[in-house]
């Protein structure tokens, strides 16, 4: 019974929700000499928990990256 338990509780804690890890690109902008991502967050399009709405996230990116990616491609942002 306890190793159910200890089972339970790593997948409860061990897992990552990567949601909004993930979107796609909407807008690229440059500010100051560095370069960003407005993204269209993965998960929001209203899921089941009846939310409504984008949900944007600004990511910075590397100028190579800034000029490889087109608007409307996915990106997903690596920790």
């Amino acid at each position: 019974m306890k190793k159910i338990f200890f089972i339970i509780i790593f997948l409860v804690f061990g897992c990552n929700d990567d949601k909004y890890r993930c979107g796609t690109i909407d807008q690229k902008y440059e500010k100051n000499g560095e370069y960003f991502f407005a993204l269209i967050l993965s998960e929001s399009n209203g899921g089941s928990n009846g939310e409504n709405g984008r949900v944007y996230g600004d990511v910075s990116v590397d100028k190579s990256v800034y000029l490889i990616k087109k608007i409307g491609d996915d990106y997903c942002v690596e920790e």
